[in-house]
């Protein structure tokens, strides 16, 4: 049989009978105020679900993506998802859940049209028509030469 000093304090915490409670609440004895200091164990907290892709599309299509969805699709989108390079520029372009960018959002269209999403150089053609000033055309245009 295992001795209560093998236990942990803990698990001897806890191992009590109703005399002993009873003993405990009506006297001061000093073993129970020592019991009673000892910190209760907390589970550890529990991690948030990560969202799924389409929860996290879902969230970009009503304007609402948390700074973790943001976080995830750019992760993924530095392990060359096309997808998730196309969201990216789309919520650059359109400042959904970051400040708009459209620079940013026409290097990222076009990283999605290398990687074959349809419609993606088109994109990145009326980003640069459309919502480009002369300047960061300019900007654009040099470092597509430089290419």
């Amino acid at each position: 049989m295992i001795g209560l000093a093998l236990l942990p304090a803990a698990a001897r915490a806890q191992f009590y009978d109703l005399d002993g409670a009873y003993r405990c609440l009506t006297s001061k004895d000093p073993s129970c105020a020592q019991s009673a200091a000892e910190p209760v164990p907390q589970p550890p907290p529990k991690a948030a679900p990560v969202p799924s892709f389409d929860e996290i599309v879902a969230r970009v299509r009503q304007k609402s993506p948390t700074q973790e969805d943001l976080r995830l699709l750019q992760a993924r989108a530095d392990g060359k998802d096309a997808r998730a390079v196309e969201i990216l520029g789309w919520c650059k372009l359109n400042g959904i859940g970051t400040p708009s960018d459209a620079v940013a959002a026409y290097w990222l269209y076009r990283e999605a049209a290398e990687l074959g999403v349809a419609n993606a150089r088109k994109n990145q053609i009326a980003i640069y028509e459309t919502r480009l000033s002369p300047e960061q055309r300019q900007q654009v245009l040099m470092r597509e030469n430089a290419r």
